[in-house]
């Protein structure tokens, strides 16, 4: 009896190590495969803190040649207008050496005011830069990433790319010339 029980705690002894080793075996197992997790995880966030700051100095880019073309379209925009007030105001003093010319005239003068005053939609010429693609509105879109300033706001909504230089657009930006 005394070895029938001895013999059944060694068995129960050699059962709980075996047990005991599986349980180990299969823990260790297991904390290998999480700690290969967490160093993938540790390199994946530290390739995508480097895209992330990459993408901050790209956007960083992006605002100063922004900055630059703002700059660039108000500098035109005043030369522009700068341009059409000498024009308006040479074309003010020939009218004013006709009308001093002229005797009399007024109603015809009137008349010629009032013709001169209604806009036709379809013969606006466009100050500025034209559309490339109808070329009858003007140019306010300027396309990415070519940065030519070549479509109206219409065109702009179904262009796939720059009509100058035919590059594929990624985005637009629409320009406010006042």
């Amino acid at each position: 009896g005394e070895e029938l029980r001895r013999t059944l705690a060694e068995k129960r002894q050699r059962h709980y190590h075996a047990l005991l080793g599986a349980a180990e075996e299969t823990v260790a197992r297991r904390l290998r495969e999480k700690e290969a997790e967490v160093e993938k995880a540790k390199r994946r966030n530290a390739e995508l803190e480097a895209r992330a700051a990459q993408v901050s100095v790209e956007v960083q880019v992006w605002q100063a040649k922004a900055r630059a073309q703002e700059a660039t379209a108000v500098s035109l925009q005043a030369q522009l207008q700068q341009a059409i007030m000498s024009g308006a105001t040479a074309h003010d003093n020939r009218r004013g050496d006709e009308g001093l010319n002229c005797a009399g005239g007024g109603v015809e003068r009137q008349a010629e005011d009032a013709e001169s005053a209604y806009v036709d939609p379809d013969r606006v010429v466009a100050s500025g830069p034209v559309c490339r693609a109808c070329r009858k509105r003007a140019a306010a879109v300027v396309l990415l990433p070519c940065q030519h300033l070549c479509l109206c706001t219409e065109c702009d909504r179904v262009a796939q790319a720059c009509p100058l230089c035919l590059t594929a657009r990624n985005s637009s930006v629409e320009v406010l010339l006042s």
